[in-house]
């Protein structure tokens, strides 16, 4: 058995600490400790000193600083971050002799060292401005208060506290610890993460119970006990508390069980709360269970927020358009007696309409030159030009696919094929058999599962499937058929245009789909879809033109009309990175 030294350390090794008190509570006092005796290089620490009439376990106490000792550097580097466990015996009287505290007589253990709580899990609340423990109970107020206090959360950012936490606690029940009396007092949170993560931290955790023992008597803070049927402090009870606090969380409510604000961020969540409220603790969720739909519905409020961001820019960049127009015309009737247009696409973009002069796009030759004119091609679509490759890929040039390329997330690509160029039908693989969450075609499949809720997934996913999948089969009039009749991408009513759309798009294959946010607005539907292409070096983005595998994150702008078609993706709304 490995041998485990566990550090013990006199009260007045520890400096003037009495002069140092952070806090009072019912089973002691915390102090802050201004000298560690040089015993604790680097390590900021707090002292807990237990009130005498307090009854607690020394030996249980012993156990849980021999558990942190135990774990490998990595896991001792988890555990630091996220709670702030015992690290170091307090004591006072003889010497201890023997690693287990029963066993020295005379000698009491006094109380526990930990590591202090950093500044990122504290708050100032106006007007005092005191700082004081962040903690998650400030997140059930409602958002009026909260937007008051300076501590608005958003829901996607409740989600990655959430993942966080449970993260935390599968890892912990693996490792056969308990917490207990799980509340939001005893939950801080950060948004200021070490790479700017949302991030948990576990306090008071002598309340826990590890490998079975008890420091302390198990209490439970009102609202969030488990029924008196059942024993405390179980992976069960656990469960239990988590699922309130999941729904408490989005309800914005100290004592709520309505699942309904849950429902709307995600069925598979609030399934999970329903079940972690059942009376047989058998029954309800393990921690582990919560793991994937949490991510899940992370990464879809994600998109999601996201796609309502690029839509406001569209706006703004639309109104200001308009207001551009509105100016230029006048000036331009007085010089020439012309009359303004009317009519004309509802969405103008960024620019104005391409002429219908404009000279064809040609497809060039695999060079280094030919890079320049795909982005050159991919720009003009932007203003309003003509060419397919970029309102299936839409990228600006000189945007995103210049110099920092924006990381996907959740994009569970299939196709690992590192041969780039054209691919033609695959006329002997059977199509695909659909599965749930799926929509599936001839050439391509969708996965939606991330947006499943919204009435609208099945039928967006099903256009994308049949247009990339028309793409990828070569059959282009048949995805000619999912553009808007005002899509500035193609001309539909031209024989040239549509001609060369089919050039272009004769070079490219697309796997990899998922329909990742959804979004209505102002009659528009906004759809991100993350997908893989594949293509000739040469043919890449711009910026990354000899790419020849490259993960998309595109947000198009669809109408409905009769059925689903696409409009443009406005511009903010692409991002890739290479494969």
């Amino acid at each position: 058995m490995t041998e485990v030294r566990v550090p013990w350390v006199l009260p007045e090794k520890l400096g003037a600490y009495q002069a140092q008190r952070l806090g009072d509570g019912g089973q002691g006092i915390v102090y802050g400790v201004p000298d560690p005796a040089g015993l604790f290089p680097g390590q900021t620490l707090v002292y807990k000193e237990y009130r005498k009439n307090v009854v607690y376990s020394a030996d249980a106490l012993y156990e849980m600083v021999c558990f942190r000792q135990r774990l490998t550097p990595g896991e001792r580097a988890f555990l630091d971050e996220r709670l702030t466990w015992p690290t170091v015996l307090v004591y006072r009287g003889p010497n201890p002799q023997d690693p287990v505290p029963s066993r020295n007589q005379g000698t009491e253990v006094v109380g526990f060292l930990m590591g202090r709580v950093p500044a990122s899990y504290q708050v100032r609340i106006p007007p005092l401005n005191e700082a004081k423990p962040q903690a998650m109970q400030y997140l059930l107020n409602d958002d009026a208060y909260a937007t008051r206090i300076g501590l608005l959360v958003d829901d996607v950012r409740r989600l990655e506290l959430l993942l966080d936490l449970a993260r935390t606690l599968d890892w912990l029940h693996r490792r056969q610890v308990v917490i207990g009396d799980l509340s939001p007092n005893n939950v801080l949170f950060t948004l200021q993460g070490p790479q700017g993560e949302a991030r948990c931290l576990l306090i008071d955790c002598d309340s826990m119970r590890c490998l079975g023992r008890d420091v302390l008597d198990q209490v439970a803070t009102p609202d969030w006990e488990v029924p008196d049927t059942e024993q405390k402090a179980t992976p069960a009870s656990d469960s239990w508390k988590f699922g309130l606090l999941a729904a408490r969380i989005f309800s914005r409510s100290f004592d709520s069980t309505d699942l309904v604000p849950l429902r709307a961020v995600s069925t598979e969540l609030a399934n999970l709360a329903s079940r972690a409220q059942s009376l047989d603790p058998v029954r309800r969720p393990a921690l582990i269970e919560w793991l994937k739909p949490l991510e899940l519905a992370h990464n879809r409020a994600g998109q999601q927020q996201a796609a309502a961001q690029a839509a406001q820019a569209f706006r703004a960049a639309q109104a200001q358009a308009q207001a551009q127009t509105q100016t230029s015309q006048p000036r331009a009737q007085a010089r020439t007696g012309a009359q303004p247009p009317t009519g004309g696409s509802p969405a103008a973009g960024f620019a104005q309409s391409t002429p219908a002069s404009a000279p064809p796009l040609r497809r060039p030759a695999p060079s280094s030159a030919g890079g320049k004119v795909v982005g050159w091609l991919l720009a003009a679509v932007l203003v309003g030009g003509v060419g397919g490759y970029a309102v299936t890929h839409m990228h600006p040039t000189g945007g995103s696919g210049s110099g920092s390329p924006t990381t996907l997330s959740a994009s569970p690509y299939s196709d690992t094929t590192d041969t780039p160029g054209p691919t033609g039908p695959t006329t002997d693989d059977p199509t695909p058999t659909p599965t749930p969450d799926q929509a599936v075609t001839t050439g391509a499949t969708v996965d939606y599962s991330q947006v499943a809720d919204d009435p609208a997934a099945e039928d967006v996913a099903t256009m994308f499937a049949k247009f990339f999948g028309a793409i990828n089969e070569h059959d282009y009039d048949n995805a000619l058929k999912y553009y808007d009749p005002n899509s500035a991408a193609v001309d539909l009513g031209s024989s040239s245009s549509r001609a060369q759309w089919k050039k272009v798009m004769s070079t490219t294959r697309d796997s990899g789909f998922m329909l990742s946010a959804l979004t209505t607005d102002g009659g528009y539907t906004m759809a991100t879809l993350n997908f893989r292409s594949h293509q000739a070096a040469g043919y890449g983005p711009s910026g990354s033109t000899d790419d020849t595998c490259d993960d998309w994150t595109v947000t198009y702008q669809l109408t409905d009309t009769d059925g689903y078609r696409i409009l443009k993706a406005p511009k903010g709304g692409v991002s890739y990175t290479s494969c």
